[in-house]
């Protein structure tokens, strides 16, 4: 019994699921290969014997309708018919005599039929063949025969029917026969029959012949059936369920000649193919069980999934073998480390494992283990100073809060006594860098919304205002759409700072512009001042910067201001990704232009 999560269990499920895998691969391609193999070449032999058998019944048939129209376009046979030879005296005998010559002249000698009947619906009868009669018959019987009235409401043309009784007392077998009504002259009524017969073995014979093998003239698992045009059965003479579950099928798969249909009465899937004679409106169908088509295949899969069964068990055997050379060393090395603890982490004070596995994995985890001791000592001593380290580190963070507070305090003092001596421009510009304070030092680095970028842009403009009024002006329009938007802290003020250390090296006015809009697909910044643009070698020189920057590992320090270019550009590219297009140009009536635009 293995138990679960061991090297034993591992194994063993391992190989066998391969082994299974293996086998059910192999074992169900092969069958459905070969199966459809089989299925398709039966297909065709199904249909090979429909239409042999077809071709064969034709081929008599019109024989027998050839021989018919002969007899019946023989004008001395005819006029013979509707003499008077069946009076008994000697001069109908000579007639009888001649009628006969005259019948044999035209049909040969060989007797290729069993009987050929001539007879009116008056009663006068004359049969040829295994029995040569010429008598009277009553009308009365001859109208009491059904297919008698069936031919002469064909008006001339053939009827195939099978007669499984002698209706003339003749003890004729079982028939084919072809009967076609005739009159004594052109356009006058149909008052006589010709009937030719042929032994039904004859038509029988015609298929066992078509089911012999030519390698071993033995018939093979071919069932046919053969129904007219009304769907009675014509071959075998039995009718059986299954031959009405044929012929119904034959009916619903009008449009195919090949299908497969499940057989209720023996439980399996029959193939069936069939023929349908244009001339003699008979259906062949050929039949075959699937089940028995593939009865060669489905043993040599069950022998297959036998020998898998043998493999398993014979995988069982070889994984506990291999699993008892593993599961022992592992158990030592188990056990030392349940003993493990802070006075035995050192290999020093610790007895080593013998592992005697003569294995080069196991004998490396021996090493390893050994080796993670002595590791594991080292970073406890690590740990243990770096957490000194860290109390350290926490009082200090501690003490530098304490920085901008007294900064904060600090700016309100000179805020309160700029407010007391009337100069409010001074507690102007107090608000202001208080405003900017707070917001450059809070700990959150998260991103925050354009409006409050924004807002802190303005507090730096407000101070600049204060240092240069007039000569600053500024054009914000900025879509209230984009407002709500997540940008990173201090994108904005730092470009507009760049503005400000950069464009005012011309006569004032001095103009910084900012644009926000909607474009297909995203959002654009545009930050542009009036002032000398930016020099074209230092353009490529950062686009260059730019294709190199990796956010992830490195950002590059180049400053303004104390906050460079590529830093912004990095913090962009870590919150928008691919979606961010970030270029710097001049403008064709001057100035610098930097264009921040994220497309989705």
């Amino acid at each position: 019994m293995f138990k679960s999560k061991t090297i034993q269990s591992k194994l063993f499920l391992s190989y066998s699921l391969l082994i299974i895998v293996v086998i059910l691969v192999f074992a169900t391609s092969f069958y459905v290969y070969i199966s459809k193999i089989l299925e398709n070449k039966a297909s065709e032999s199904l249909y090979q014997v429909s239409s042999h058998i077809t071709a064969e019944f034709d081929s008599q048939l019109q024989l027998m309708n050839s021989t018919s129209e002969k007899l019946l376009f023989s004008k001395p046979l005819n006029r013979l018919f509707f003499s008077d030879m069946f009076q008994l005296n000697k001069s109908t005998i000579d007639q009888q005599r001649q009628f006969n010559e005259i019948l044999y002249s035209i049909i040969g000698l060989n007797k290729e039929f069993s009987q050929i009947n001539m007879f009116r619906s008056s009663g006068e009868f004359a049969s040829i063949g295994d029995n040569s009669v010429f008598s009277i018959i009553s009308p009365e019987q001859i109208a009491k025969i059904q297919w008698v009235h069936t031919a002469f409401m064909k008006n001339g043309k053939k009827l195939i029917s099978l007669h499984k009784q002698d209706a003339w007392n003749l003890k004729t077998p079982t028939v084919i026969s072809l009967s076609r009504a005739f009159s004594p002259s052109w356009g006058e009524n149909e008052t006589s029959i010709l009937e030719i017969q042929q032994d039904y073995h004859v038509f029988s014979n015609m298929i066992k012949s078509a089911l012999v093998k030519p390698d071993s003239q033995t018939r093979q698992e071919i069932t046919v059936y053969v129904f007219n045009k009304n769907g009675e059965l014509i071959y075998p003479m039995e009718t059986t369920q299954t031959a009405q579950l044929y012929w119904e099928s034959v009916l619903t798969h009008a449009n195919t000649s090949n299908f497969i249909i499940k057989n209720a009465n023996t439980q399996s899937e029959d193939m069936i193919s069939y023929t349908y004679s244009d001339f003699s409106e008979w259906t062949v169908i050929a039949s075959e069980s699937k089940n028995l088509l593939l009865k060669p295949v489905t043993a040599f899969r069950n022998v297959i999934l036998v020998f898998g069964l043998i493999a398993i068990l014979i995988t069982l055997l070889i994984s506990y073998i291999v699993s008892q050379t593993l599961t022992t060393p592992i158990k030592k090395i188990h056990r030392s480390i349940r003993s493990l603890s802070l006075t035995t982490l050192s290999p020093k004070l610790s007895t080593p494992i013998e592992s005697h596995s003569h294995l080069n994995e196991l004998e490396q985890l021996n090493y390893s283990f050994q080796d993670m001791r002595l590791r594991l000592q080292e970073s406890l001593d690590e740990a243990i100073s770096s957490r000194s380290h860290e109390l350290e580190a926490r009082m200090f963070a501690l003490q530098a809060q304490m920085n901008p507070h007294f900064l904060y305090n600090t700016i309100t003092n000179v805020s309160v006594m700029a407010e007391e001596s009337g100069q409010q421009s001074i507690v102007d510009v107090c608000e202001s860098l208080s405003v900017m304070l707070r917001y450059i030092s809070s700990e959150h680095a998260a991103p925050v919304k354009l409006s409050e970028e924004l807002e802190h842009t303005n507090s730096y403009l407000n101070l600049m205002k204060l240092r240069y009024e007039d000569d600053i002006i500024v054009h914000m329009d900025v879509s209230d759409s984009l407002l709500d938007l997540d940008v990173p802290k201090l994108m904005l003020q730092p470009i507009v700072e760049n503005c400000m250390k950069y464009g005012i090296h011309i006569d004032p006015p001095w103009i910084i512009t900012i644009i926000g809009r909607q474009v297909p697909g995203g959002w654009e910044l545009t930050i542009r001042d009036n002032g000398k643009g930016f020099n074209a070698d230092e353009i490529v020189h950062l686009q260059e910067q730019f294709a190199k920057t990796d956010p992830l590992v490195r950002i590059p320090n180049l400053k303004i201001n104390g906050m460079g270019l590529l830093n912004i550009y990095a913090r962009l590219t870590l919150l928008f990704g691919d979606a961010l297009i970030f270029t710097l140009s001049n403008h064709p009536e001057g100035g610098a232009v930097v264009t921040i635009c994220i497309k989705h």
